[in-house]
């Protein structure tokens, strides 16, 4: 029996715990995978009510820029629902770092999840030894997977190494101490859109 979700299935905000965020986060996935009939509140009046009363993501998702990876679909979210931070090989730089801590401490998102995907160009530019001018990004993610050369157990090295990176940051790990925070970690596969959750 297909099952049929309307907008209202999915208003939740920043006050939901980390546990409802993820399983916000498996529902829209399951249905983003099988393709189940779902419309978002892209109106004007939905644009206008956040301008006027502000965001409330209820999760805060780091992952790479790959332009196949868009956590909103993925997720099945509107807009207003997750702050995303994007950057290559979905590495944990300075500005990444205090990208979170905003999205944590001053929105109030209690899951701070890091989404790393299969097929990447970065480990692969990582596990091929560039360098150069994507030097900076290839020798981070190179720190982080050790000697592996399994793509899909690089990816994973990688996303676990920036969970800990950001575990260390201080204003989280005090949000974490607290019970206000929950990082995560997953990865999506690019060949048939879903997402497998790593084990905390």
């Amino acid at each position: 029996m297909q099952n049929f979700y309307t907008a209202d299935d999915f208003d939740i905000d920043a006050h939901v715990s980390a546990d409802e965020a993820l399983v916000q986060l498996r529902t829209g996935n399951r249905i983003y995978v099988e393709a189940l009939d779902h419309k978002r509140d892209l109106s004007p009046e939905r644009i206008r009510e956040l301008f006027e009363r502000g965001q409330k993501p209820f999760a805060t998702v780091i992952t790479c820029s790959d332009s196949r990876v868009v956590p909103e679909h993925i997720f099945m979210a509107g807009l207003g629902e997750l702050f995303v931070i994007r950057v290559a090989g979905n590495v944990i730089g300075d500005l990444e770092a205090a990208s979170a801590v905003y999205a944590c401490k001053h929105l109030h998102t209690r899951l701070l999840l890091v989404l790393g995907h299969t097929h990447c160009g970065a480990i692969r530019a990582a596990l091929d030894g560039e360098g150069g001018s994507v030097a900076s990004l290839t020798e981070r993610i190179r720190d982080a997977i050790g000697a592996v050369t399994d793509p899909y157990e690089a990816s994973v090295l990688n996303t676990r190494t920036a969970m800990r990176e950001l575990s260390e940051q201080p204003d989280l790990a005090t949000l974490s101490a607290k019970g206000a925070l929950t990082i995560a970690g997953a990865i999506y596969h690019t060949h048939c859109g879903v997402v497998d959750f790593l084990e905390r």
